[in-house]
């Protein structure tokens, strides 16, 4: 048997293995006869040294697969077909009337306290950005006293140079703390909502 021969009978019974696998085991052999060619062989010697295409080919299938693990690459669309009974996904219980009864009155006097203390959170950063946009326009003001013919005081024109630096600050201190009462504010909300629904999401 020539390399010829041989090759063509090893891919004949590598069929099964998919394509790009197949293609790897053919160049190893390929390569095989290349590199004892090379060492002086010749072609049924090295053959014969490989021995039956058949049996190397079912070792190189066994060796791959097994019988819990079926190929489908000769059809993309294929599945398999399930080995067992389905699991029932599980069901989380429904409350009782009562339950929802308490949960939605202890809510509700939750509200009662915790959203108060949310808006007054909330009111003492608006006033926060509210002096910050204050501050930054002080020596607009200061300008209208110069144009109505005030006189020009040097403590006015320091005193406005320290709210600019004031409304600075307090304007960069009022970007994380509005961020902090969205984030406080969705979570509380989504907490609710999750409570109210026996801890899912709406």
């Amino acid at each position: 048997m020539n390399k010829s021969e041989f090759l063509a009978q090893l891919h004949d019974h590598l069929s099964v293995l998919p394509p790009e696998e197949r293609q790897e085991l053919m160049e190893d052999y390929e390569a095989h006869f290349t590199f004892a060619l090379q060492n002086g062989k010749t072609e049924e010697e090295i053959a014969m040294e490989l021995g039956n295409p058949a049996e190397l080919a079912k070792e190189a299938i066994d060796g791959r697969f097994s019988a819990k693990e079926p190929v489908y690459w000769f059809n993309p669309n294929a599945v398999p077909e399930p080995t067992g009974p389905p699991i029932a996904s599980a069901a989380r219980p429904g409350r009782s009337g009562f339950a929802s009864a308490m949960v939605y009155t202890g809510l509700f006097f939750l509200n009662m306290v915790a959203v108060p203390l949310l808006i007054s959170l909330w009111m003492l950063g608006v006033s926060l950005a509210t002096a910050a946009a204050g501050m930054l326009l002080s020596p607009v003001s200061l300008g209208l006293e110069y144009l109505v013919g005030n006189s020009v005081l040097p403590a006015k024109n320091y005193a406005v140079l320290v709210l600019m630096g004031l409304g600075i600050l307090l304007a960069l201190a009022s970007k994380p703390v509005f961020k902090w009462l969205i984030r406080i504010s969705k979570s509380y909300w989504t907490w609710n909502v999750q409570t109210a629904h026996g801890g899912n999401k709406a």
